[in-house]
């Protein structure tokens, strides 16, 4: 192809896909987010038991876009005498601009007390972004019934389709 249609045309490209093509960065880090949970307890039979809990916390990271973000989640933990526990939840982090993620999360494997989320939406310099990320939960004692804390270390695996 003649060179001096190519520059045109990549540009053109470029200009349709709305820049996207040349701006796309991947980050890979870890972070910590330390929360407080609260549970309500309804016991289905003696073998079943459904938690319905809120979980406020802060992040913690290396990343400055992503660090000292509020976190908000809400998860429904599920207890069989047969197969354990497991978890299913959704939470927002949000920034002190208001800018949002929204991730889904769940246990994996089944059972663990960790697992895996996944990036569902995104607000303003967030917007665009594609992620999943693992965890590890750890709960310190020492708080009263019904509240606990948690320590969730996380690898953060993100697509950010407009560099921050």
């Amino acid at each position: 192809m003649n060179r001096k249609l190519m520059i045109p045309l990549c540009l053109l490209v470029a200009l349709l896909a709305g820049g996207q093509v040349f701006a796309q960065t991947h980050l890979t880090f870890k972070g910590i987010n330390y929360a407080s949970t609260a549970l309500k307890t309804m016991p289905v039979d003696k073998d079943h038991i459904v938690l319905v809990g809120e979980q406020l916390g802060l992040e913690v990271n290396n990343q400055p876009a992503f660090n000292n973000m509020s976190t908000h989640f809400s998860i429904i933990v599920y207890f069989n005498k047969d197969t354990g526990w497991h978890f299913h939840g959704y939470g927002v982090y949000g920034d002190k601009d208001g800018d949002t993620m929204m991730w889904e999360i769940w246990d994996s494997p089944s059972g663990a007390d960790g697992g895996k989320g996944k990036l569902i939406g995104a607000t303003g310099k967030f917007a665009g972004m594609e992620g999943t990320c693992d965890f590890v939960n750890e709960h310190p004692r020492g708080w009263p019934e019904s509240t606990g804390r948690l320590v969730c270390r996380e690898d953060w695996n993100l697509t950010l389709k407009n560099p921050l």
